[in-house]
């Protein structure tokens, strides 16, 4: 019998059951938060404004572009609108898990939603499809959620308290923030969306040489998606 069998057998194991699981994201969050916290304090962001962001947030890729923004001096409602765009993609995920919850409640639907990340995403799509009954499940991903959830926040404290009292030094950030985006690109990148992504590319190439600050990032974006979805739109029809 397989463990998430064994779960679905013993509803007392729900949240301990979840909690246990999240224990292999935890250990894949600690490098990465740590250096999230090094690298905040090195931007001059205190050791817990760069945890209250984990706690708040909670969106690794997200922080990281971020406090470069910040670094930089962009505004507040463009650093909004970047991660925002980084992030749309767990609207997808959040209705390919929400099947689960049948009879959700919105404080139930609201705490979830928070805890979910790309990798409780792939571990809960797994763990959930095992388990009968709905309390059972938000039990058990509330679990998962808040175990990952907990080590991002405490190891993101743990980097910051390092980058504070220890010279630590990340000569190939600037590199790294570049493949992170290209990461991220090529992981939702296909057939359909490709031309989108080179149209987006073309115009921000023109709108930079027209356009003062890095409101072009913007303008390419938005106009891309608008067009490729105009264009899909009239070939659904």
């Amino acid at each position: 019998m397989s463990i998430a069998n064994r779960a679905d057998s013993d509803p007392n194991k729900g949240f301990a059951y979840g909690l246990r699981q999240s224990l292999s994201i935890a250990i894949g969050y600690a490098p990465v938060a740590v250096t999230f916290g090094i690298l905040a304090t090195q931007f001059g962001i205190s050791v817990w404004q760069a945890g209250l962001m984990s706690c708040f947030v909670f969106a690794g890729a997200s922080q990281f572009i971020a406090i470069e923004m910040i670094h930089q001096g962009a505004t507040a409602w463009m650093i909004g609108l970047t991660t925002l765009i980084v992030n749309i993609r767990h609207v997808l995920m959040s209705l390919s898990v929400v099947h689960f919850f049948p009879e959700r409640s919105l404080p139930w639907s609201l705490g979830l939603a928070q805890g979910l990340t790309d990798e409780t995403f792939v571990l809960n799509s797994r763990v959930l499809k095992e388990v009968v009954g709905e309390e059972q499940r938000r039990r058990i991903m509330l679990g998962i959620n808040s175990g990952a959830f907990a080590s991002w926040v405490i190891f993101t404290i743990l980097g910051g308290l390092i980058g504070k009292w220890l010279p630590v030094q990340f000569s190939g950030f600037q590199f790294a923030l570049l493949g992170l985006f290209i990461i991220l690109t090529a992981s939702s990148l296909s057939k359909k969306n490709l031309m989108t992504y080179l149209l987006a590319g073309f115009l921000a190439l023109v709108f930079k040489l027209l356009l003062p600050g890095k409101i072009y990032l913007i303008l390419s974006v938005a106009l891309a998606a608008g067009i490729g979805a105009l264009w899909e739109g009239r070939k659904d029809t």
